[in-house]
């Protein structure tokens, strides 16, 4: 009798002692299915106007949610519109408008504002020209005024330095300084930090730059006042300076999932009541004025903070 309840009790300690290691098994597995689980992820493509803050933001974002992995490239305002319209990316970012360009299905991309960029006229540090009106602005990168002692500096070729075309910083240039006069031949480069680099070492270079690249530049550039306004965030807000842009993401239909969460967060008060203007941007909050596709210009007060277009 004894050595049959010895049998039995050998026996359930065996089976207690399965489930036991069968426990920790699946424990192990279903530990590491979850450290291996794929991050959601999204790309942001575009502008490289936009592209610090965006950096900036997918930073403090991936605090709040790392789960989810935030992808950002440059490319220009031209190539994130192409590439939201054909599906490459979520979220194409831009400094104009999808209307002001030949994007196939635009009429399906929604808008949503984020910011506004100021873009400034630069110079090499070097210059004595410290004002230019917007005639002799137009006059230079039209390619009539080929020699600083033509506005009051010294005898010195004029390097003209643009961007290329499909750039968002061009358009806004284009259409607040040059209307339909075409800019002449010049050296043309493919982001903002190539054109402040180059201005930065050429001598008699003049260019034009957004803001938030002037926050750091090294060596100084220097900002050149048009019609004696000097390139600030305040002469922005009620377009005391008239060559601004705003910072545009759209996604292919409405947004949607986490590009729709992370757009969001751009429009929240983390992004637009601090992290904005620390890096050289300006809250559409802010704006006293609004403007549409063509450059026309509203005096509205502080606009909505997101407005949705569907073109």
């Amino acid at each position: 009798m004894k050595k049959r309840l010895m049998t039995v009790f050998l026996a359930i300690c065996t089976l207690l002692a399965c489930a036991g290691c069968a426990k920790n098994a699946d424990s192990k597995i279903q530990t590491k299915s979850s450290t291996s689980a794929k991050k959601a992820e999204i790309t942001v493509a575009g502008s490289t106007a936009f592209e610090p803050l965006v950096k900036q933001a997918v930073t403090s974002y991936a605090q709040f949610n790392p789960s989810v992995k935030v992808n950002v490239l440059g490319g220009g305002s031209q190539a994130g519109l192409n590439q939201v319209d054909q599906g490459k990316v979520e979220i194409g970012t831009s400094d104009f408008f999808a209307s002001q360009q030949n994007i196939v299905n635009r009429d399906h991309l929604s808008d949503y504002k984020v910011a506004v960029v100021g873009i400034a006229v630069v110079a090499n540090q070097k210059l004595k020209v410290n004002n230019l009106s917007v005639s002799q602005l137009k006059d230079i990168f039209s390619g009539k005024i080929t020699n600083w002692k033509q506005v009051g500096g010294k005898n010195q070729k004029i390097t003209i330095v643009s961007r290329a075309d499909g750039s968002g910083s061009r358009k806004a240039f284009e259409l607040n300084v040059m209307g339909k006069t075409p800019i002449a031949a010049a050296e043309e480069l493919s982001s903002n930090k190539h054109l402040e680099e180059y201005v930065a070492k050429t001598p008699g270079a003049i260019g034009y730059l957004a803001f938030p690249y002037l926050k750091n530049s090294k060596p100084k550039l220097k900002k050149i006042k048009i019609d004696n306004v000097t390139p600030t965030a305040e002469h922005v807000k009620d377009n005391s300076w008239k060559i601004w842009a705003y910072e545009h993401m759209y996604t292919r239909g409405m947004s949607r999932g986490e590009a729709s969460k992370f757009i969001t967060y751009m429009l929240g008060d983390d992004v637009q009541d601090g992290m904005l203007q620390k890096a050289g941007y300006i809250s559409i909050h802010d704006m006293e004025v609004q403007k549409d596709e063509h450059g026309a210009m509203v005096k509205t007060g502080n606009q909505p903070a997101a407005k949705l277009n569907s073109h």
